[in-house]
């Protein structure tokens, strides 16, 4: 799941406060970028512009890119797409920081990791996550598909419609006149 790339080395950053460093990262989005009702393409070029800055106790990470969220369309199954731009900030602490940020309130906090590097795919996740719409239309009055045939309502003309007759009065059909006429 997690990609080396993705894995940011800090040793080129200066651990005074307020050193800042820039790093351009292209990512291939993994199959599992966002979630069943949308999610990046499998294979878009995802390209992360991060930022570094030292601050107490650890370094400040930010990260923007622009995504495009595809999915289908709750009524009618037809694709919807969704562009956004994706913008994160998250302050990575050292191991003995987050140890005692954790005992003070419990949280989760991202943590610098072994060798001095930050694993920003879990930001970058958590940044998408939230734009993706749980229950997509392809416009606000999509009118969805005919619950019987399965065609789109607006290919279909105005009277269509279905005469469905309760299999246990079936048989009191044929009394009727014009059930006679037909066959």
């Amino acid at each position: 799941m997690s990609d080396p790339r993705l894995l940011v080395s800090l040793a080129a950053l200066p651990r005074a406060l307020g050193s800042m460093r820039h790093e351009d990262i292209a990512w291939t989005a993994p199959d599992d970028l966002g979630t069943p009702a949308m999610a990046v393409p499998e294979g878009d070029a995802v390209d992360l512009s991060v930022d570094l800055t030292s601050v107490d106790d650890g370094v400040l990470v930010q990260i923007a890119t622009s995504v495009d969220l595809v999915g289908e369309c709750v009524r009618c199954l037809d694709e919807v797409r969704a562009h956004h731009d994706v913008s994160s900030a998250e302050v990575y602490v050292e191991p003995a920081a987050a140890r005692a940020a954790a005992e003070d309130d419990g949280d989760d906090v991202f943590v610098i990791g072994a060798r001095d590097t930050v694993d920003v795919e879990t930001q970058v996740r958590d940044a998408i996550i939230t734009l993706v719409d749980e229950r997509p239309l392809c416009r606000p009055d999509c009118a969805g598909l005919c619950d019987v045939c399965g065609l789109k309502w607006e290919d279909l003309p105005d009277d269509h419609g279905h005469e469905s007759i309760d299999p246990r009065l079936a048989s009191l059909a044929a009394l009727l006149p014009d059930a006679r006429e037909q066959d």
